[in-house]
């Protein structure tokens, strides 16, 4: 007789999946992910995986989505934990390089490795699953637009400055989580969290970055 499970079991089944997928894709590829190599690493046969995910494409979005969910939540947690706009801008710094060094695993699928994104599942029936982390994404992305805007003295109608230093900013950062993730920075920095505060330190002290108006106004005083 089959035992009914309440979603708390559910969500909980589903969850151990998603892990499971998580480290093939990233240990193996996501070519690697199919429902018998996620039997062998859940425990699970492959029809019962199909009782909580139609295809390994489901799997795969999902990961994505909790990714960018997480991410999300510890980016919303920082900004409003924060009144003045500078020390707002750290924390969300602070945040986005915490959840990149702790959750090596989700960061390495969501900007590192050259995985399917939502444009690749346009016009397929998993565009509408594919189009939830889209919007989270695109949240993260007005969030962080906001908080640039939010620095005292900065051109926030200047749409193209703020994409060009929203960009600028996050590179910094991605290399930053990069080079920790994959062991290299210790190699020149046995200290990495003295070394990248300094480097946050810099970027949230440098006018040119983020207060076009102020630096504007100087060269055109020159």
């Amino acid at each position: 007789m089959k035992i009914a499970r309440n979603a708390h079991e559910i969500d909980r089944i589903r969850g151990r999946i998603l892990d499971a997928a998580l480290d093939i894709i990233v240990s193996h590829g996501l070519r690697s992910l199919t429902m018998r190599r996620m039997a062998r690493h859940t425990g699970m046969s492959a029809p019962n995986i199909y009782n909580y995910f139609s295809s390994k494409e489901e799997i795969y979005i999902s990961i994505v989505i909790r990714g960018f969910e997480m991410l999300y939540h510890d980016l919303k947690k920082a900004c409003v934990s924060r009144d003045e706009p500078f020390e707002r801008a750290r924390a969300m710094i602070d945040a986005y390089l915490g959840f990149g060094m702790e959750n090596s695993g989700y960061y390495e699928i969501m900007f590192t490795l050259s995985t399917p994104k939502y444009n690749d599942y346009v016009g397929t029936p998993f565009e509408k699953l594919s189009e939830v982390e889209y919007r989270i994404s695109m949240d993260i992305a007005d969030l962080s637009m906001g908080i640039i805007r939010g620095i005292p003295g900065y051109d926030s109608e200047n749409q193209e400055g703020v994409v060009a230093d929203l960009t600028h900013v996050w590179s910094l950062l991605h290399g930053m989580v990069s080079l920790y993730n994959s062991h290299i920075i210790g190699y020149v920095a046995p200290d990495t969290q003295v070394v990248y505060n300094r480097i946050i330190d810099d970027l949230l002290s440098r006018d040119d970055l983020l207060n076009r108006d102020d630096s504007l106004n100087r060269s055109l005083d020159v």
